[in-house]
């Protein structure tokens, strides 16, 4: 817990910090030839991000624990699902994780968006999948983890250069390692030569 404690401080702060890793010990310091630095980038944050951060911190205890199961229906672009399971439809935003934006009511598509959707119905399109819930976001849509298979998808969805770790919620540190081995590689969104994060894009496009 101490160590995603770190982690958490310096994603609600937005700083422009690293965090080393040794063995599975985080430290803001440096521990010898085998550390393994993860960096994090400055990234504005709106009053409102910021608030609904803190409500959604909250949320996720209430909601911790709860899973859904279905079939997915619908795949709205890199990061939100509709789900069909016993109770009815479920629109599911993946947790932790924002994907390149794709047009809405006639704002702009971000570069990668349209690549980020494809391939994530590569993966759940027609499947049944796990979710497990944290919180229930402003829309309404219930924000979680998805499984196919026992595979997290969430995590392939960084791992495979289609979405940035979403500073403003993440507690899961293996995404950040996910995404640091993507950018290493230049694959995917990060093939880019200015690749935007997504919150910065949207409020760019308001």
């Amino acid at each position: 817990m101490k160590r995603f404690g770190l982690l958490l401080i310096l994603f609600a702060t937005n700083s422009c910090a690293a965090v080393y890793k040794c063995g599975n010990v985080y430290s803001e310091k440096p521990c010898g030839t085998d550390s393994t630095e993860i960096q994090f980038e400055n990234h504005e944050s709106s009053q409102f991000e910021q608030t609904s951060a803190f409500q959604s911190s909250k949320a996720r205890s209430q909601n911790s624990g709860r899973t859904l199961v279905g079939k997915v229906i619908r795949v709205t672009d890199g990061d939100t699902i509709t789900v069909l399971t016993s109770s009815g439809k479920e629109k599911i935003r993946f947790a932790q994780i924002d994907a390149p934006e794709t047009s809405h009511f006639g704002s702009p598509t971000q570069p990668y968006g349209k690549e980020a959707g494809a391939f994530l119905r590569q993966w759940v399109s027609k499947q049944t999948v796990r979710v497990d819930v944290e919180t229930v976001d402003q829309y309404g849509r219930n924000v979680g983890t998805v499984f196919v298979n026992g595979t997290n998808v969430n995590r392939e969805m960084v791992k495979n250069g289609f979405a940035w770790v979403y500073r403003q919620y993440a507690h899961d540190a293996e995404l950040l390692e996910l995404e640091k081995s993507a950018r290493a590689r230049q694959i995917g969104l990060w093939s880019l030569d200015n690749p935007i994060y997504p919150p910065d894009f949207r409020k760019k496009n308001r």
